[in-house]
């Protein structure tokens, strides 16, 4: 019985079960599901918790009904509750990895029965030979630490009690207790890549490291700590960055981030919208990373994030905002905020001849300083050229000096009653030199 001991013990250490809680355990009527349904059983009464059974029928394989009936006559013989549910995985992956469905598809069934039953943990029969073959094949696919850290011994109400055991452990409890079980015949075609892994790959490379499975197991492990450093501090970074009332990531701050926090962080931002069952792989992630401004990337789910300035995710293209304040010119040398759009100025009087250096400052004569003010632009807005047939549109100006689309609305111009004076930056009207002057500094501020 020393399975039944080493699990109570993991179950412990791990806190996988708290007393009082459901457990709804994923049984297919295979060797491993079957030891883990017989061992929570032996430890129910002494730990305090309540169980409860359910097979899911991927209807791949003839003797899958037989299986499934097979799993509700052992619920019934121990007393335990048990739910039958399936799907049609053949028809439902069209053309796409069957064992990716077969798995989504399952994993939704057990979550939409704990939820009817109020289980709190729903318990999966993996071990360390699947820890092996999954650190290999995530390997193989190409992947980070995540998908190096392995399966972990609970994942959002997913428990996996037996994670520590060796296929041989499972083997010889089995064979100890006597366990009827049916062997699903997949298992040995070489079609399915894990299989491959587990009946080629992991004998040949017993050549070269004949305790191969520990080791893969211990990277799992080096991995899923190290891995969870980064998942912490990518959370503080989403929380610190994240946007609430426009579903954005601020991308200045975004930009400061080490790329392994900004792909943890899009994806974050994504399951925060999109819930804990959905996820985003590399492809997706790097596909929103690579955003240039106004250019979008559609997402699973119906949702698409847009570069506008920051990065938003929503199921249409966020409005462009619209800035229609004017603001007098304040005269006193301080540096004042134009509100919220990502400038701020400082206008002090000069009597000497004092050159307005730059793009970013203009010097006003002081008796037009009480008739001008700053406004954002407004249809038709332009300026007067020799070689535009007397005017510059001031969205031909944007155009032509690449200011992204987002920025135009909230563009600082300087104007009198009736005229544009300054646009920041970009164009300036030549006034005529006086005394008594007006230097005019702009800056964008640490918003933008």
């Amino acid at each position: 019985m020393e399975l039944l001991k080493r699990t109570k013990n993991y179950l412990k250490e791990h806190r996988l079960i708290e007393p009082g809680d459901l457990v709804l355990v994923a049984v297919s009527a295979g060797r491993d599901s079957m030891t883990l349904a017989h061992l929570l059983l032996q430890l129910r009464r002494e730990l305090g918790f309540e169980l409860a059974i359910a097979n899911f029928n991927h209807h791949l394989r003839d003797e899958a009904d037989e299986e499934a009936q097979f799993v509700a006559e052992f619920a019934r013989i121990h007393g335990v509750p048990s739910c039958l549910g399936g799907a049609d995985i053949a028809s439902l992956a069209a053309g796409a990895n069957i064992q990716e469905t077969a798995r989504r598809e399952r994993y939704a069934f057990l979550r939409t029965v704990a939820a009817k039953l109020g289980a709190q943990k729903i318990a999966v029969a993996h071990h360390a030979d699947d820890q092996a073959e999954t650190v290999l094949l995530h390997l193989l696919r190409g992947s980070g630490l995540s998908g190096l850290a392995g399966m972990s011994p609970s994942n959002n109400k997913i428990i996996r009690p037996l994670l520590f055991a060796a296929r041989e452990d499972i083997c010889d409890y089995v064979a100890e207790n006597k366990i009827e079980y049916r062997e699903d015949s997949s298992n040995a075609s070489t079609k399915y890549l894990r299989n491959k892994i587990r009946l080629e790959l992991i004998p040949l490379l017993r050549d070269y490291n004949p305790n191969i499975r520990e080791s893969l197991i211990a990277t799992a492990d080096i991995c899923r700590a190290d891995d969870q450093v980064l998942e912490d501090l990518a959370e503080n970074a989403l929380a610190e960055i994240w946007i609430n009332d426009s579903n954005a990531l601020s991308s200045r701050e975004f930009a400061e981030l080490p790329v392994a926090l900004q792909r943890r962080v899009i994806r974050k931002a994504y399951t925060l919208i999109m819930g804990e069952t959905r996820e985003l792989n590399f492809d997706q992630v790097d596909a929103v990373l690579r955003l240039k401004e106004e250019q979008c990337a559609v997402l699973p789910g119906g949702l698409k994030a847009y570069r506008r300035g920051d990065i938003y995710f929503a199921a249409d293209k966020p409005p462009l905002p619209q800035y229609q304040e004017n603001y007098p010119l304040q005269v006193d040398g301080q540096w004042h905020e134009l509100d919220s759009w990502g400038w701020s100025y400082q206008a002090q009087a000069v009597h000497e001849a004092v050159p307005a250096a730059g793009s970013l400052s203009y010097l006003l004569p002081q008796s037009l300083a009480e008739q001008v003010c700053w406004r954002t632009r407004r249809m038709g807005d332009a300026v007067s050229s020799s070689g535009r047939s007397g005017k510059y549109k001031l969205k031909e100006m944007f155009i032509d000096n690449r200011i992204p689309v987002y920025q135009r609305g909230s563009w600082p111009l300087l104007a009198s009653a009736s005229e544009l004076l300054w646009v920041c930056g970009l164009w300036k009207k030549d006034l005529p030199h006086t005394d008594s002057s007006v230097l005019i500094k702009i800056k964008k501020y640490d918003k933008i």
